[in-house]
């Protein structure tokens, strides 16, 4: 039961950096490579995704902090939004995750924070904050959460995207959800971020934190 957790915040754009378990492929399919890890001192599996997506850093950054169209490419987002934003490079957001009957929808509060060390080098972390707004009836809170994006141009037209994530989800799962969920989700998102980011409106973006 614990495999499912991990599908609950593919969603989550929460996102900090996890120590790196012994990753083992589950899926190799469309350019997306989906692993699972144990995850020390944890019962939850820890997942990774390795792609690449043709896009500029800027472009997918763009596309990736657009909450007005996560539930159009993030696996069973119900929905998303701006909570504050601390700096042009620094923010919060709120999301529900749908999860199937008999399940119960989860919720999370995302603290982002994107750097860039070098030109070669974007990290988008972040880890949960379940404190920042109040808990809502009928839906379970997730209360640990951290995840690593870590983005690598190949040429000027190409980002090598390596995503980790490790959390709790906080409450109980039905068994069969596991096999639904345990590589399909993070599969489904991906493929989907893929085709989001082609998108005109992130075509020409630009942030001043980030050189290309």
């Amino acid at each position: 039961m614990n495999k499912v957790a991990l599908t609950f915040l593919l969603c989550l754009m929460g996102m900090a950096a996890i120590a790196q378990p012994e990753w083992h492929l589950k899926k190799d399919e469309d350019g997306i490579k989906v692993y699972t890890g144990e995850t020390p001192n944890s019962n939850f599996k820890s997942i990774k995704v390795d792609c690449i997506v043709n896009a500029r850093v800027s472009q997918l950054i763009a596309c990736l902090c657009d909450m007005s169209i996560q539930t159009e490419w993030v696996y069973n987002s119900k929905n998303a939004k701006l909570i504050k934003k601390i700096k042009d490079n620094e923010f919060a957001f709120y999301s529900e995750v749908n999860v199937p009957w008999p399940g119960t929808n989860r919720d999370y509060i995302a603290h982002i924070t994107i750097t860039q060390p070098t030109p070669k080098q974007t990290f988008i972390d972040s880890h949960s904050e379940p404190n920042l707004v109040p808990e809502k009836e009928g839906l379970v809170r997730v209360q640990k959460s951290t995840a690593h994006w870590e983005l690598t141009p190949i040429n000027s037209t190409s980002v090598r995207i390596v995503y980790t994530l490790a959390f709790d989800p906080a409450g109980a799962v039905p068994a069969w959800l596991i096999n639904l969920f345990l590589t399909k989700g993070p599969f489904e998102t991906f493929k989907q971020l893929k085709e989001e980011v082609k998108k005109p409106a992130y075509q020409n973006a630009h942030f001043d934190f980030i050189k290309e």
